[in-house]
């Protein structure tokens, strides 16, 4: 996503004539109490404290833009996919130019992905960490990942239901299939022994297995909005552990969320 372009600091006023130099420009007789002509250059007021409070004020105005691009698209999105969304309808809704617009990103997509990106990244980070510590159940860890990303769901209800209830944005899926695959190549990365065995080289294999997860994964997820609201959200984190492979999470089938234990006497010969 392109970056805001850098400040350029205002040119300096023209340096003090010699007859002046040694002395500061006293306040013309026309200036209010207590005015002062600007510090000549070289002085405080036009060194790095200046710079500083110039920059701090463009990092202001960059941040309320982004703010503002942020919810103007999640309110947009919430009424159409947002492939639909034009530019023209964004930067009137966040109250920006379209120049501004294109220094902060490239398609309204962009803008989408950056704002639940934020939300999804810090759902992997608490199911890496929860992984590290390794102080919970393998089973565990992904049941409370998985009610994470349904209070990420809930959140954005309308989003998602406008989004993927009959299929409508190929973008919006995309982009939770692509964290998905990222999530389960973190995991990989961690622990490389978990890849299952099988013919071709390890990108291969962490590839395909990713992609098979994440694309399971984002499925179920389309397949609960588009359920009538309101959903219940243990449907969602039953699914998603019993559709886990086994090699996700090795050494607990049996206590998985959703996984019923056969009651005595019932069980199968």
């Amino acid at each position: 996503m392109p970056e805001p372009l850098p400040h350029t600091p205002s040119q300096p006023s023209q340096p003090p004539r010699a007859s002046e130099s040694s002395q500061r420009p006293r306040p013309s007789a026309s200036s209010p109490p207590g005015a002062e002509s600007p510090a000549p250059e070289g002085s405080a007021a036009a060194g790095p404290a200046a710079d500083t409070v110039a920059a701090d004020t463009v990092d202001v105005r960059v941040l309320r833009t982004r703010q503002r691009l942020r919810e103007a698209v999640l309110l947009l999105a919430s009424r159409q996919p947002v492939e639909e969304i034009a530019v023209a309808d964004l930067v009137r809704a966040a109250r920006v130019n379209r120049t501004t617009f294109y220094k902060h990103a490239a398609s309204p997509a962009h803008v989408l992905e950056e704002v639940l990106y934020a939300e999804l990244d810090r759902i992997r980070a608490n199911w890496i960490a929860d992984t590290v510590a390794a102080r919970l159940p393998a089973d565990e860890i992904w049941e409370r990942a998985s009610n994470e990303l349904a209070d990420h769901l809930e959140r954005h209800d309308a989003l998602y239901t406008a989004g993927l209830a009959g299929q409508r944005s190929a973008i919006l899926y995309r982009l939770l299939v692509d964290h998905f695959t990222a999530s389960v190549h973190a995991l990989l990365a961690r622990d490389p022994h978990l890849l299952p065995d099988g013919e071709g080289s390890v990108a291969w294999r962490t590839e395909a297995h990713s992609r098979f997860v994440a694309h399971g994964e984002a499925g179920v997820v389309e397949a609960w909005i588009s359920l009538p609201a309101p959903r219940d959200r243990r449907l969602f984190v039953s699914a998603v552990a019993a559709a886990l492979p086994a090699w996700l999470v090795p050494g607990a089938p049996a206590s998985r969320p959703g996984a019923r234990t056969p009651e005595p006497g019932t069980e199968k010969p």
